[in-house]
């Protein structure tokens, strides 16, 4: 993507767990170069009070779509980290005027009629399953040692140990729903960006995910949440890719 002086605006989309407090470091490193990041927590996660029981892939679009109007952006960048590829598609659909690229941060890449929960490594699968079965919410939360390993494992310990402090148990429901569009419907304007050393998506994954996404593909030397370990480096690559 050619840097485009009207195009300041970028909308970072958080994944499982996750909220808007992951985007701080990137939102700061863009700052430096000239743009603005603006982030959400998608309900239920986060700050956000919505019920997890009652969170569906419906009202997370919803709540996208709805920042995207009380913002007032126009020509954005559209970007969604890990289970936020699930989202992108049909923010895009809703947004179509407006969003200018959108990038797939070690995302989930799903067809029309798939679900994020069969893209699962099927040995990982039971466990989402049962934890969410263990709760009332009907919501998961795999614990620290799981995380480390998976998401954080090119952080230092004490860092890693703050991040999952602030991690949220992440509702089932929109693991479990099919996709209305497929994320190669906006092939043309959208992109991949693969960590290296990442551990939740290995990158052979990703390569799959990318081909089939369509559009361009970019590497960065980081772990699942590189958002966490390398702001700086993914702000810059955001701006250009």
């Amino acid at each position: 993507m050619m840097e485009n002086e009207q195009t300041r605006d970028i909308v970072l989309i958080h994944g499982g767990s996750h909220g808007a407090w992951c985007w701080d470091g990137v939102k700061r490193e863009l700052e430096n170069l000239g743009w603005q990041g603006h982030a959400l927590d998608l309900p239920g996660v986060g700050d956000d009070p919505t019920p997890r029981k009652s969170v569906t892939l419906e009202n997370s679009l919803l709540a996208v779509n709805n920042f995207i109007r009380q913002q007032d952006l126009n020509d954005f960048i559209l970007v969604g980290h890990s289970l936020a590829g699930i989202l992108l598609p049909e923010v895009i659909a809703a947004n179509r005027e407006k969003v200018r690229k959108a990038v797939y941060v070690a995302a989930f890449i799903l067809a029309e009629g798939e679900r994020a929960i069969d893209l699962v490594n099927p040995e990982r699968r039971p466990d989402y399953y049962r934890l969410a079965d263990e709760s009332s919410e009907r919501s998961l939360m795999l614990p620290y040692n799981v995380v480390r390993e998976r998401f954080f494992n090119d952080l230092s310990e004490e860092d890693a140990r703050t991040a999952y402090s602030r991690l949220t148990p992440q509702p089932l429901a929109p693991y479990l729903q099919p996709a209305v569009r497929g994320a190669a419907e906006f092939a043309s304007l959208s992109s991949y960006i693969i960590c290296q050393q990442d551990q939740n998506l290995p990158r052979s994954l990703c390569m799959t995910y990318a081909q089939k996404l369509g559009g361009q593909t970019e590497v960065i030397d980081a772990g699942h949440d590189v958002m966490l370990s390398k702001p700086k480096e993914l702000a810059a690559m955001l701006t250009r890719v």
